[in-house]
């Protein structure tokens, strides 16, 4: 017998969840016969309101010929184990177990939809009933190896959870740290716990980038608690409709078992926002990168560093994705009549510092060039380049590079706030 688990197993199994001891965590339907079958560990009991599960349908009398189908709706899945104390699971019989499980189902409307039997070692069986609310699947693989058992439910129905999102207004707005931000209201039920804000860009890179994209010169993170029972697919499909509906754009997304997270992008109303929100199984978090409060900074910084203003590879020629960035530089020229700046560029340390240095230069001045040509007097910007000379990070990665090629637009004189 496995030492290891069952000394991990200890204490946990005593309670049988559908019982009373369980009713105040998780549990599995009151109708799936647990009672004397089964026992399960709570903490590997997924429960979730809105999720997603896979189902072997029989598409002839062979086994190996069927169909994944996948099913959403009220979603349960757990690691099954024998009934009683753990000491007692060397004489665990899967096959047994089985016998007892299908008529029960059965005399609850469940038709059999696939199985595969291996006489002595395992079975793996779909079930499926179909009533005026719904159907409803349960996957079930049992062996005689005590810790090798899982069960899988999903009862079709639809997501009720929602979330309403006011767009960003004109100017960045004030929020404290236990507040919400403005713009991105949490889940109904959810309960706000930390805030933290960061120096240095957002990184929402997707698999459609061929670099690192990276945003903003500062981010805050918000890290939430609830409501319970939400899943990835529920989180990310809620939250990308919000945002669409108000305006945003979803960059990437992913609802998966390893996913749970979206990027998305406000470039409306005169606003340069990017968020991301992620999850894990107890947490989730709303990151944001804004791009002008980032900018209303430069009096106590004395610089601030434009990452999302881009250039084409080994070029100073300015990409159609940094308008947003350069808009609110521009705007920021014109709210504040008296701001002269610098216009600093910076490379990483791959190629020679001579062809960086140049490089640096010139694409300073294409970010000159660039709020010239939209209305900033010309005596109110300077342009150096500083090729790979002064790097805000170690260039050990293709992060780190990123970070150091960067524009800065610098105060001159200027003495940085304490």
């Amino acid at each position: 017998m496995r030492i290891a688990s069952i000394t991990a197993a200890l204490g946990l199994f005593a309670c049988v969840l559908g019982s009373a001891n369980a009713a105040t965590g998780p549990s599995l339907p009151a109708w799936f016969p647990i009672k004397g079958l089964f026992s399960v560990n709570p903490d590997q009991l997924t429960a979730e309101n809105y999720g997603v599960g896979s189902f072997k349908i029989a598409r002839g009398t062979n086994s190996d010929d069927y169909e994944e189908r996948e099913v959403k709706g009220h979603h349960w899945a757990t690691s099954l184990y024998p009934p009683g104390a753990p000491s007692t699971w060397e004489r665990w019989n899967g096959e047994a177990a089985w016998r007892a499980l299908k008529p029960q189902l059965e005399q609850q409307g469940f038709k059999t939809v696939y199985l595969k039997q291996d006489p002595g070692n395992s079975v793996d069986a779909t079930f499926a009933k179909q009533d005026a609310s719904g159907t409803s699947y349960v996957a079930i693989f049992l062996t005689n190896d005590a810790y090798s058992n899982n069960l899988v439910i999903v009862q079709t129905a639809a997501s009720t959870l929602s979330v309403t999102l006011t767009p960003p207004t004109a100017a960045p707005e004030k929020f404290g740290d236990k507040d919400n931000f403005p713009y991105l209201s949490p889940l109904p039920g959810a309960k706000l716990l930390t805030t933290q804000s960061f120096d240095g860009p957002l990184d929402v890179t997707t698999p459609a980038d061929s670099e690192p994209r990276l945003v903003g010169s500062a981010y805050t993170a918000k890290m939430y608690d609830g409501p319970p029972g939400i899943s990835n697919l529920e989180f990310v499909n809620v939250y990308s409709n919000a945002l669409t509906n108000a305006g945003w754009t979803v960059t990437d997304k992913n609802e998966g078992d390893g996913g749970g997270y979206l990027y998305a992008h406000y470039g409306k109303n005169g606003r340069d926002i990017w968020a991301k929100l992620s999850r894990d199984v107890d947490r989730w978090y709303i990151t944001i990168a804004d791009t002008g409060a980032g900018l209303q900074k430069l009096a106590a910084t004395c610089k601030v560093a434009l990452y999302g203003v881009n250039f084409d590879f080994n070029k100073a020629n300015l990409r159609p994705d940094s308008e947003p960035v350069l808009q609110q530089v521009l705007a920021l020229f014109h709210q504040d009549t008296g701001l002269a700046g610098e216009i600093g560029g910076h490379t990483d340390n791959v190629g020679g510092a001579a062809y960086n240095m140049k490089l640096s230069q010139d694409r300073a001045d294409s970010v000159k060039g660039w709020l010239i040509a939209h209305g900033v007097a010309a005596n109110r910007l300077t342009a150096r380049g500083y090729g790979d000379t002064m790097p805000v990070v170690a260039n050990t990665t293709d992060v780190n590079r990123a970070r150091n090629r960067r524009v800065e637009l610098k105060r001159p004189a200027c003495v940085a706030a304490k």
